[in-house]
């Protein structure tokens, strides 16, 4: 799935050797050593509204998530299948010491069959997203570029890239990133039943580019590698001759690098929609929660996913 972000991270180093002398009268205005360097209220990293955060969550997306039913097709190496337009739609509300965020995004992707290639896939994303963090509007956009790989009849690897850009007028920051990443998703089908178990894993190094403070720019540096892992438990339901199934996930987040606000993330989530073996071939849809757990954060995730 696909998203944006609202939050702002910079190391705790910053405060201490700073790229761009602002004086002590704008830092004291900007708030510069609270807001950028571990901040729960952070637009670009440390919370799960941030844009270092979300564009984690996107490129995991095809790996456990509404872009799975993709994934089946390279497992399946079907042909005559056209592309797939995808289209989502994810809110989010959390809430830490006092601290409300909350984001809207509309996640829409175009996933090209390789002709030749069976299995091969290119998937562009284009993450749109308005948030809010203790009531100033932000806005963000996350266009990224993938390529699904086949290895196995049920091994897919998948590289890619994004960049992202959020900008708030209200706390009169913009801030720019880039990142790259390698995901992997591992099939387990059970048995003869239709029932299987997903492995996601991904690694990922995501850098701010700039950030603008008061209308001052400069570098905060912020660098992170991040591991997300993930079990997904998919299971038909034979009330509904086995074309929609309860899917049921665990996902786990560890930042490594600049010193964040949360340094790892857990989610646990539910989903109702078209069995992927059933639906995936032509088009399928998902509703789904999800609980989601970082340190002294908590809050929830409403998200639907259609790709036809």
């Amino acid at each position: 799935m696909l998203i944006l972000y609202i939050a702002v991270a910079a190391p705790h180093a910053l405060a201490a050797e700073p790229l761009l002398d602002l004086g002590d009268e704008l830092q004291a205005v900007v708030g510069l050593g609270d807001v950028l360097a571990d901040s729960v209220s952070s637009l670009l990293a440390g919370n799960p509204a941030s844009l270092q955060t979300q564009a984690v969550e996107n490129a995991f997306a095809t790996v456990l998530g509404d872009t799975l039913g993709t994934v089946d097709m390279v497992f399946d190496e079907l042909g005559g299948i056209p592309n797939l337009f995808g289209f989502s739609f994810t809110v989010g509300e959390f809430e830490a010491n006092g601290v409300k965020t909350s984001y809207v995004t509309l996640p829409l992707s175009y996933t090209f069959r390789s002709q030749q290639i069976l299995g091969r896939q290119w998937i562009v994303s284009v993450p749109l997203s308005q948030g809010e963090v203790d009531g100033a509007k932000t806005y963000s956009i996350q266009p990224g570029l993938a390529l699904r790989l086949p290895i196995t009849a049920n091994w897919a690897v998948t590289p890619g890239f994004n960049v992202g850009y959020v900008k708030s007028d209200d706390l009169d920051q913009e801030a720019e990133q880039a990142g790259v990443s390698v995901s992997s998703a591992y099939r387990i089908p059970l048995g003869t039943t239709n029932n299987s178990i997903y492995i996601g894993n991904l690694i990922g190094y995501y850098k701010t580019l700039k950030v603008k403070l008061a209308g001052e720019e400069f570098d905060p540096n912020i660098a992170n590698t991040v591991l997300r892992n993930g079990l997904l438990y998919s299971m038909p339901l034979a009330i509904a001759d086995d074309l929609l199934s309860v899917e049921v996930s665990f996902v786990n987040t560890i930042f490594k690098g600049t010193e964040t606000y949360t340094r790892s993330q857990n989610e646990l989530a539910v989903s109702v929609g078209s069995t992927r073996r059933h639906m995936a071939q032509l088009s399928f849809l998902r509703l789904g929660v999800g609980v989601v757990q970082a340190e002294d954060i908590r809050g929830v995730r409403l998200n639907f996913g259609y790709y036809f």
